[in-house]
């Protein structure tokens, strides 16, 4: 498979019995899941940059009748993630195999929602953070001093996402501008050699399309919660592709209700919700 993933250039699945399993929660009623029968996997998981999809269904997809493990997955490469990342895996009914076989399901986009605002790393290196946070904490003392401390730190939200608006939205945008002129920049050098207008506009650009690209991958990286992978190497697109998975993880695809019924449609997965806690409030009321 690491052969596949050398040569393939495009999105491509991998979904199977891979005879191993990664999480200690991955086997039951059996020995415990000791590091070094993952190890190997989990190698080849990061060096090749796969993710495993969401998965629903039974837990277990292989049993012997005593030992319950899960072995088979679906796994895909860092493209598939970054342009078809709606899809999961639905483990199926063994019926007479010891094996679960395995379903994969496109599921429907999420819409957009509002989402609360989000700090980034990357602001607090900004020459002018400290200036913004201590002005936005001056003159807004109240009569309580908690209220004060509350209008302080709401005055700092306002603050940071000022800086982030003015200076760190659309990054993926600026990159691609800065490398535009780059582009215009190395060509007219390719016919005017030895200019040093053309030379040294070209270092100042090089330089921003460095520190932009740490930034980038800076944002990235925090959105996909990978630590184990430091920053540097253009390691952005691995970032993104985590990111997208991640956020796919964290979507709620289908719900069954207390009367057994399927919910697949968003609103009706958010009413239930919303009705479960609501029904739990008024019971503890």
């Amino acid at each position: 498979m690491r052969q596949i993933h050398s040569i393939q250039q495009g999105p491509w699945l991998a979904m199977g019995d891979y005879n191993v399993v990664v999480h200690p929660q991955d086997r039951l009623c059996g020995t415990d899941v000791r590091d070094m029968e993952t190890k190997d996997f989990k190698e080849y998981m990061r060096d090749t940059g796969m993710n495993e999809l969401q998965y629903v269904g039974r837990n277990y997809t292989w049993t012997n009748n005593h030992t319950y493990s899960r072995i088979d997955r679906g796994l895909v490469n860092t493209t598939w993630m970054m342009t078809m990342p709606n899809v999961k895996v639905q483990v199926l009914e063994p019926m007479v195999s010891d094996h679960s076989p395995l379903k994969l399901e496109i599921c429907q986009a999420q819409g957009k929602k509002n989402r609360p605002f989000k700090f980034f790393n990357c602001i607090a290196d900004h020459p002018q953070f400290m200036q913004h946070i201590e002005e936005a904490w001056k003159d807004r003392s109240t009569n309580g001093r908690m209220q004060t401390v509350w209008n302080n730190l709401k005055g700092v939200k306002e603050a940071i996402k000022s800086l982030n608006t003015q200076h760190y939205k659309g990054v993926d945008g600026k990159i691609k501008e800065i490398r535009r002129k780059l582009q215009r920049i190395q060509e007219e050098m390719s016919s005017k050699l030895q200019n040093k207008e053309l030379s040294d506009k070209e270092k100042e650009l090089k330089g921003e399309l460095e520190k932009w690209g740490k930034i980038e991958e800076s944002i990235y990286r925090q959105k996909s919660r990978v630590q184990w992978l430091k920053l540097g190497d253009s390691n952005s697109a691995y970032f993104y592709a985590q990111m997208k998975n991640r956020n796919h993880l964290n979507e709620i695809q289908n719900l069954t209700n207390e009367v057994g019924t399927q919910l697949m449609m968003e609103e009706d997965i958010e009413a239930e919700i919303l009705g479960y806690y609501k029904k739990i409030a008024w019971i503890k009321s």
